[in-house]
């Protein structure tokens, strides 16, 4: 069973990245519905947080900050998993942007 700890930063992290998805259907000029969210490359072992075939893919870091909780960029687990999907996803699709949304900047 999920802590509530844990449901309320999942439920946020999701949050952030429907947050994300809304720009980039604006930025793009595309319909939210063109996103894929969530798309397993099992050749390379992860998960996308989201994709525009052949413009962009990318992860989404972040959430809401609260008691005991380090959003974004914050946390270096997350800012290292990043750029190690990225690296990976590089090795497949060397022309497609890979580009990683983060909620808070790293603390010095």
């Amino acid at each position: 069973m999920q802590s509530e700890f844990q449901s309320e930063s999942t439920k946020s992290g999701k949050q952030f990245e429907e947050q994300v998805c809304a720009h980039l259907a604006g930025l793009h000029d595309i319909k939210l519905s063109e996103i894929e969210c969530n798309v397993r490359l099992n050749s390379i072992g992860i998960e996308l947080d989201y994709c525009i075939p052949g413009k962009e893919a990318g992860e989404c870091k972040g959430g809401k900050p609260g008691k005991k909780k380090r959003p974004g960029a914050e946390r270096t687990d997350n800012v290292k998993k990043a750029i190690a999907n990225g690296a990976l996803f590089k090795t497949l699709f060397t022309k497609t942007k890979f580009v990683v949304y983060f909620s808070a900047k790293p603390k010095p």
